[in-house]
């Protein structure tokens, strides 16, 4: 090898020791890594959830209906992306944003990279905030933007020297993120709280915690307030009104008000659920109690601290301690205290996603240990680096079984399809010129037909592909996005008024399921095709939000359900 060869060699192993020294290019490629390989079954696959992800194409620009529910940036972003909404860019960006997000965090509550910190940001981007996020493929990366902006506003309202300046930047960001995705007010409100419980723990001088409590309301109330302006603004200018979805028309400093207890009871109601039941399952570990334990911990954890408060007998501090730890369930759900009506869905979970690891930040965050508690100190910091395992490895798991269902919902939903639309064109749907409308009743899951393993008996109920909501609108939507997405054949389909007549017909009601012969039907002037029969029942948002089976131990499912159906059959 010549000397100039040695030298490019040389050259390059320096850069590459140089790069790998930059603590957070090293962490956010480890981070993306890791998320690659945790959620490529859904980007290789191209797998979405049985809700809005099916429902919307690969091309997609936000418009009016994104405008009426206040998300007036949502639209930009998609320009700026040409309306481009497929895999697997979106997915790589979304979980980039998110990476990104997550270093920022941690930069505020760890001086250097450890094995806790890397394990705390697997768990988070393993969580099931961002897998149900990235199941809406055509929006993850509004999903991924509206975190990284709530991230980096919190970030400058810390970190910015300047108080106008850091007032400033917060306000801004905060609006942005708003204009994307509303729920990461939560995200916005945990970061400066559990910072603010860092300043109170420490024994800061108080300049330093009345500077951030300014700075923290001051960014919060002028964020919303500039945030609402635009929306005004932009209704105004493109002439449309606030939709009535979750309640985003009432919105008004006089109804958040008179609703804040409402809000603030069902906050706590949603993190109580969210941790200590099995109904949203993030973690595999869960149906065992886990996360009641995690949370139980760091609730010791934080009393702990706060007793060392106590004995410091600085009462201003005591009290907004106190307050500071009774808000933090409340802070995850900051949304709820501004609009008690909204639907809480996983997807919103961001914030709740991010408490475990905030907390363990900050609870590391006080590092000096004196000498004659060095081993205890190892047995805690050992039983902290277990249990963050603890987190990924369930974490990691439940999200295969959740992509796993996905993927097999997605196979029977298909095999249905295609027989189906064999079946349309030998009734001879295609034979005239002009094709009547077709009406589909029912849905796939219910069929008995459609195969459910434990992977999707258990799975969230977002990723339980074929589970599809029964009311006229969305069946009409979710069997056109079928056919367009799964089975791609052109039919012409009904109006939702159409659908709400077919529903009302006793001869629907009469007809056979799917495969039986008779299942198609011409009634009227539409073609009826019949899944299943409880296209009728209205099933609540509690319902749809509940999953198939119980408890999942150490490979033991409870296949009840499953069973019952069929005996059934």
């Amino acid at each position: 090898m010549s000397a100039m060869e040695n030298a490019l060699v040389q050259q390059k192993e320096a850069e590459q020791k140089y790069f790998w020294k930059d603590p957070d290019k090293k962490y956010f490629c480890i981070l993306l890594g890791f998320a690659v390989v945790v959620y490529f079954p859904l980007i290789s696959q191209k797998l979405t959830n049985t809700m809005d992800g099916l429902w919307t194409n690969t091309f997609y620009v936000a418009n009016v209906w994104e405008v009426s529910i206040g998300r007036w940036l949502w639209p930009l972003a998609d320009v700026l992306r040409f309306g481009v909404q497929t895999d697997p860019i979106n997915s790589l960006l979304t979980l980039s944003l998110i990476t990104l997000s997550f270093i920022m965090i941690r930069k505020l509550f760890a001086e250097k990279d450890s094995l806790l910190t890397y394990l705390l940001g697997m768990g988070f981007v393993a969580s099931a905030s961002v897998s149900v996020q990235l199941s809406y493929r055509f929006m993850s990366p509004i999903f991924g933007l509206a975190l990284l902006l709530s991230a980096a506003a919190a970030y400058c309202v810390i970190r910015t020297e300047n108080n106008i300046k850091a007032v400033a930047f917060g306000t801004v960001l905060l609006a942005m993120s708003l204009g994307l995705y509303q729920a990461n007010l939560g995200c916005f409100c945990l970061i400066l709280l559990a910072y603010f419980l860092l300043l109170l723990f420490q024994k800061v001088d108080s300049k330093l915690v009345h500077m951030h409590i300014a700075r923290s309301l001051c960014s919060a109330a002028a964020g919303m307030i500039l945030y609402y302006l635009i929306l005004k603004l932009v209704l105004l200018v493109t002439g449309l009104q606030m939709s009535e979805y979750n309640g985003a028309a009432e919105v008004s400093a006089l109804n958040i008000l008179k609703r804040l207890p409402e809000g603030i009871a069902r906050a706590y109601q949603v993190f109580g659920v969210y941790f200590f039941q099995n109904q949203y399952r993030n973690n595999i570990l869960q149906a065992v109690g886990f996360f009641a334990v995690i949370v139980l911990l760091i609730g010791l954890g934080l009393l702990r601290r706060f007793w060392l408060v106590i004995r410091s007998r600085n009462w201003e501090y005591v009290l907004l301690s106190a307050a500071a730890l009774i808000a933090l369930p409340a802070a995850c759900n900051a949304m709820l205290l501004i609009t008690s009506e909204t639907l809480w869905h996983l997807q919103m979970a961001g914030a709740m996603d991010l408490f475990i690891p905030l907390c363990v930040l900050l609870l590391n965050s006080f590092g000096g240990v004196r000498s004659e508690n060095q081993k205890k100190s190892k047995l805690v910091r050992g039983v902290v680096i277990v249990l963050a395992g603890l987190i990924v490895y369930g974490n990691v798991y439940m999200r295969a079984i959740d992509q796993e269902a996905m993927s097999e919902g997605r196979k029977s939903l298909t095999v249905m399809a295609d027989r189906i639309a064999d079946d349309l064109i030998d009734f001879g749907y295609f034979d005239e010129e002009e094709q009547l409308p077709v009406v589909f009743v029912g849905r796939p899951s219910s069929n008995p037909t459609f195969l459910m393993r434990e992977y999707y008996l258990y799975a969230n109920t977002y990723a339980q592909m074929g589970r599809f909501w029964n009311s006229a609108d969305v069946g009409r939507q979710v069997w056109k996005s079928v056919f367009q997405n799964i089975t791609p054949i052109h039919f012409t389909y009904g109006g939702t008024d159409r659908y709400q007549e077919v529903y009302a017909e006793s001869e629907t009601e009469q007809m056979p399921l799917y495969p039986r012969e008779g299942y198609i039907r011409r009634i009227g002037n539409v073609v009826v095709v019949k899944v299943s029969d409880d296209y009728k029942g209205e099933a609540g948002d509690s319902e749809e939000e509940t999953p198939l089976s119980g408890l999942f131990t150490l490979g033991q499912v409870d296949n009840s359900f499953y069973e019952k159906r069929q005996s059934k059959e």
